[in-house]
């Protein structure tokens, strides 16, 4: 993943909730297991792609900020999404 292009979907609204949706659907901060030992590889495989994106994240440059703002942004975003979603 290139970091630039990563740093331009983050500098967005529409990317910033993409990517949020993509750390959800991999697992990204889960923790625990089934027990069951296929099911658990398996979800821990999709969970290091989100971690591997988190790092990506917190790594980038951007033009007045930087890479955990744009997470903490992100994760603000995403929370009031979903909040708005209960109602």
């Amino acid at each position: 993943m290139d970091a630039d292009n990563l740093a331009w979907q983050m500098s967005t609204e529409n990317g910033r909730q993409f990517v949020a949706e993509l750390l959800d659907l991999c697992g990204a901060g889960a923790l625990g297991g089934t027990g069951n030992f296929a099911t658990d590889f398996y979800s821990l495989g999709r969970r290091s792609v989100g971690e591997d994106i988190l790092r990506m994240i917190r790594g980038v440059e951007a033009v007045g900020t930087d890479g955990l703002a744009l997470e903490y942004k992100m994760l603000r975003e995403h929370k009031k999404r979903q909040e708005q979603e209960e109602e």
